[in-house]
């Protein structure tokens, strides 16, 4: 017997997903079972920094148990530790030969920033295949009984500090200054020909914001579970992502829409090359819009009410 261990790092729900989709992928494709540990977990930074969102994941899966059921499955897989190989964060692949006995794999390393998807960009189809099933019900009622946005815009503030006057955007935990969002709402509403509505989706403060809310049509969305929050954004007909956030990362990697990402922070490509040829992928740069991006926005049908969601 061979045992997959997820153990979520102590972060994001973008960041812990990781982990989590490469466990389940890697034991989908080699036929063995899930142990996921380490979502009891109180984070005292968004607290400390009044962040709208608390980041506590607790009832989004349902593999969650309370913390006794935790326990007990800490206390199963240190057991198995001690009697088999153990073998830390593998290739997310099929293993050749036989089915493997007697090892324990432990995922709960993060990916490398400048290929966040570089295990799960072939299996993008598998991620998608198992992450629903993995979802409480309640979290695919909300999303199916919302709205799904036209342009979707996620910026991170939170932990991200805000750049400097004259500081050259070069990413890291900085955010993505508000003026480059402007700027892109106004060339995709320009292309398209009308001021295509707008969801912000964010962790900052309505106040926190000067010259978005100065643009007609831009609805902030509050309220929502993160997960919720994700999944929305995902389903929007383009997204503006913010650098160095996997938020925005996983909704776009998700998405079977445009995806864009800021130009000076495009390390590779998340999705897979049959998916970004029907949808772009990359940046959005005044006076050099990709054909395909352009169609991809001309094609952009705005329903007041699209309550159709196909998951898979």
């Amino acid at each position: 017997m061979s045992l997959v261990v997820c153990k979520l790092p102590k972060a994001g729900l973008g960041n812990q997903l990781f982990p989590l989709m490469s466990a389940f992928v890697f034991a989908n494709l080699n036929g063995l079972e899930v142990i996921v540990v380490g979502y009891h977990q109180l984070k005292l930074g968004p607290y400390l920094r009044n962040e709208k969102s608390k980041r506590r994941y607790s009832g989004y899966f349902n593999f969650q148990k309370n913390i006794v059921g935790e326990y007990l499955d800490i206390l199963k897989v240190l057991a198995f530790k001690k009697r088999y190989n153990v073998v830390y964060d593998p290739s997310v692949a099929k293993l050749a030969g036989k089915k493997p006995e007697h090892t324990v794999f432990i995922f709960g390393k993060l990916p490398n920033w400048r290929d966040y998807y570089r295990d799960l960009r072939d299996h993008r189809a598998m991620v998608l295949e198992l992450l629903y099933p993995l979802l409480n019900p309640w979290i695919i009622k909300e999303v199916e009984n919302a709205t799904a946005p036209v342009i979707g815009m996620h910026i991170r503030m939170g932990d991200f500090r805000k750049l400097k006057e004259g500081e050259a955007f070069k990413g890291g935990p900085v955010r993505t200054p508000e003026s480059y969002f402007v700027d892109l709402i106004q060339q995709a509403r320009a292309i398209y020909g009308q001021a295509l509505p707008v969801s912000l989706f964010t962790d900052g403060h309505k106040h926190e914001f000067k010259e978005l809310f100065e643009l007609e049509n831009i609805n902030l969305i509050e309220g929502n579970a993160d997960i919720v929050d994700m999944l929305l954004l995902s389903r929007s007909k383009i997204i503006l992502s913010s650098s160095g956030s996997t938020f925005s990362n996983w909704a776009g990697f998700i998405a079977d829409a445009p995806f864009i990402r800021h130009p000076d922070h495009i390390h590779n490509f998340f999705r897979p090359s049959a998916i970004n040829a029907l949808y772009y992928e990359g940046a959005m740069v005044k006076g050099k819009i990709d054909p395909l991006l352009k169609k991809n926005i001309l094609d952009i049908q705005v329903n007041e009410n699209p309550k159709e969601v196909n998951y898979v």
